[in-house]
């Protein structure tokens, strides 16, 4: 048998592993993804409030007063006006919080708490009936921790600060904002999450690549470009995370 048998078999060998590893870490920026864009909790440009396209009260006058009308009401008229204004100013503000993240060097928790609160003050939480969602609630909540994150860890706190805090910092969040302990690591992930976000945009400037220009082309350099900024420990958990995966599969 010739040696160069072995050789290439281990070589071919190393080859696919080399492509698991990409594929599982590609996985876990699509997660990390899922979880920053779904999220009530994720900042303005990713999440909207309410998460419907028209707010509740406008469709429930609109269904009480003209469910017997044809759809070329005037109350329609005012509907596709509103959506399509809604898409262009979102786009709009896609393209402006990717370049403040692209041209910003650090993400921090004040950062984080500014987005928020842009959040809740946008004008579609302040109609009436929508104060209560339960968007809109999360985001008070986010609100609660991000504040109190910042009383504790002060508003320059890094991703690389807050996962470093122990359980008793992370108790200390829950009982201050009369949360559970799952609340809140959810609203610290969603702010890690964002970090590596953040960095995907910075890595694609500073090698003069072109930065998205919408949520799809977000989503897509996040696939291509994760891979390469993610830190030891991020592999780490990201093969803890297969792993778990594994066994209840």
């Amino acid at each position: 048998m010739s040696l160069t048998k072995p050789i290439r078999l281990a070589a071919f060998g190393q080859h696919v592993l080399m492509q698991r590893q990409i594929i599982a870490a590609r996985r876990f920026i699509v997660s990390s993804w899922d979880v920053a864009s779904s999220s009530s909790l994720a900042p303005s440009f990713l999440s909207s409030l309410p998460r419907s396209p028209i707010p509740a009260c406008i469709g429930s006058f609109q269904t009480r007063q003209f469910s017997r009308t044809s759809g070329l009401s005037v109350f329609g008229w005012m509907r596709d006006k509103w959506e399509q204004n809604e898409k262009t100013k979102q786009a709009a503000k896609l393209v402006d919080q990717i370049a403040l993240m692209a041209n910003t060097p650090v993400w921090t928790v004040k950062m984080f708490k500014d987005e928020v609160d842009e959040t809740l003050s946008s004008w579609r939480t302040k109609i009436p009936g929508m104060g209560g969602t339960a968007q809109v609630q999360a985001a008070k909540d986010t609100q609660k921790v991000v504040n109190a994150m910042v009383n504790q860890l002060g508003g320059g706190a890094t991703a690389q600060d807050v996962a470093n805090m122990d359980r008793k910092q992370k108790l200390k969040l829950a009982i201050e904002c009369e949360l559970s302990m799952n609340e809140v690591n959810v609203i610290l992930k969603q702010f890690r999450q964002m970090e590596l976000m953040h960095r995907i945009l910075r890595y694609r400037k500073e090698k003069g690549l072109a930065l998205p220009s919408d949520a799809e082309g977000l989503k897509m350099a996040m696939q291509q470009d994760g891979v390469k900024i993610l830190t030891n420990a991020e592999k780490r958990e990201m093969r803890e995370t297969m792993a778990k995966s594994q066994q209840q599969n």
